[in-house]
């Protein structure tokens, strides 16, 4: 057990050490990115190129904190700033990010409360927006068009249940306890 946390812990330092130095090149990347899209810039094109560049290096910014994050969570590492907050409300805010994005597949949307009352958890904010954002994500991603998603809040022996329901886009051929895995889709890739 010794040798297993002691191997975690160099895993995650490694992690951590490789991803700060990504992060300078990345840094100076965007600096440069943002230099040029202020640049008066006579060709449309380049103008598109900078604002490819500009959006994908900023999506390499949130993947490379993701992994150090996910990494550190992994282990234990991870400091989280408890608080009580109204699961419902930051459920609420976080779909509505989503709102044109389900339109655009043609995805009704709800939100299921059972209740009025205020769903109060102790949890970090961010962190739970995290997971929040990467659900509807993949909702938005995998659910078939022109079909229903729901999230349903239930309140049950004193906790707080946040349950994701669509429909896939692609037959499934795996287990739910294989989708459950780590790095699985739906699809043989």
């Amino acid at each position: 057990v010794e040798q297993k946390m002691k191997s975690e812990r160099f895993k995650t330092e490694l992690i951590t050490n490789v991803s700060h130095d990504i992060r300078t090149p990345l840094t100076s990347i965007i600096n440069y990115v943002d230099l040029l899209s202020k640049e008066d810039l006579k060709n449309d094109k380049a103008v598109g190129y900078i604002e490819v560049l500009s959006r994908q290096s900023l999506r390499l910014k949130k993947l490379i904190t993701d992994l150090i994050d996910a990494s550190k969570a992994s282990t234990g590492v991870l400091k989280l700033h408890m608080e009580k907050l109204d699961c419902g409300v930051l459920l609420s805010m976080a779909a509505g990010e989503y709102e044109e994005r389900f339109q655009e597949k043609q995805i009704e949307f709800h939100i299921e409360k059972k209740t009025e009352k205020p769903l109060m958890i102790t949890a970090d904010s961010r962190q739970l927006w995290r997971v929040f954002d990467n659900l509807l994500t993949n909702m938005v991603k995998y659910s078939q068009v022109n079909t229903r998603a729901y999230v349903d809040l239930v309140e049950e022996n004193g906790s707080i249940k946040v349950i994701f329901r669509n429909t896939s886009a692609a037959m499934l051929h795996v287990s739910a306890e294989e989708l459950m895995q780590r790095f699985v889709r739906g699809d043989s890739s």
